[in-house]
């Protein structure tokens, strides 16, 4: 079986381009949805998080509750996270050494149940500076749209405003250059060329011996 990682900035399109080639038949795994999901497995990181941080990272609530009690049911403040790592490249150093490793581990724990040649990755991380150990991937999709397109989806999805949206961009450093690519699709606009795009190449990895 070989892995696809499916990358690129945010606004992109990446999670459009999992879906249409989850409806071709590859089965993908979402690495930001399922790193969410590792929270609630793995208790002891919201702990970790927050040692590495110097900061409380938990909800009001779930911190009162778990003041005298174990680590058991703490609820990460998921919002409050996602902006220190949007504003602190250290922060996100530290957060990624912690949460990276536990999400390949569980990437790969996941692929040997799936069938068929390929399975996808969705991830804005691995490609990054900041991933440390990377995956072993077969090819990599790096789908990409300028970046005026893209502040207008990150404002419209997020309902945030335009230096907010101009912050994640600049939080990310992606490149479509670099040498791990294997394909570079622009989704600019016109969706139903971008979902034949994407489709294309998926009839490319599978005929591919």
């Amino acid at each position: 079986m070989k892995t696809l990682l499916i990358t690129g900035p945010i606004g992109s399109g990446k999670s459009l381009a999992s879906r249409v080639l989850a409806a071709c038949g590859m089965p993908i795994y979402d690495s930001d949805a399922q790193a969410k999901e590792l929270y609630g497995r793995y208790p002891e990181l919201i702990s970790q998080l927050e040692a590495a941080l110097g900061q409380t990272l938990r909800k009001e609530a779930s911190r009162l509750a778990e003041a005298a009690a174990s680590e058991v049911g703490a609820e990460l403040d998921k919002k409050k996270l996602a902006r220190i790592l949007f504003e602190s490249p250290d922060a996100r150093r530290k957060v990624n050494a912690l949460v990276h490793p536990l999400v390949i581990a569980d990437f790969q724990k996941w692929s040997f149940a799936q069938k068929g040649p390929w399975v996808g990755m969705e991830s804005a991380l691995l490609l990054s500076p900041e991933a440390g150990a990377g995956l072993a991937c077969d090819a990599v999709l790096f789908v990409d749209a300028p970046r005026e397109v893209r502040l207008e989806r990150i404002i419209r999805r997020d309902s945030c405003t335009r230096e907010q949206a101009l912050a994640r961009i600049r939080s990310q450093q992606l490149s479509s250059n670099d040498p791990r690519v294997s394909r570079v699709l622009m989704n600019d606009g016109d969706t139903s060329m971008f979902e034949e795009q994407v489709k294309s190449y998926y009839k490319t990895l599978v005929e591919k011996p």
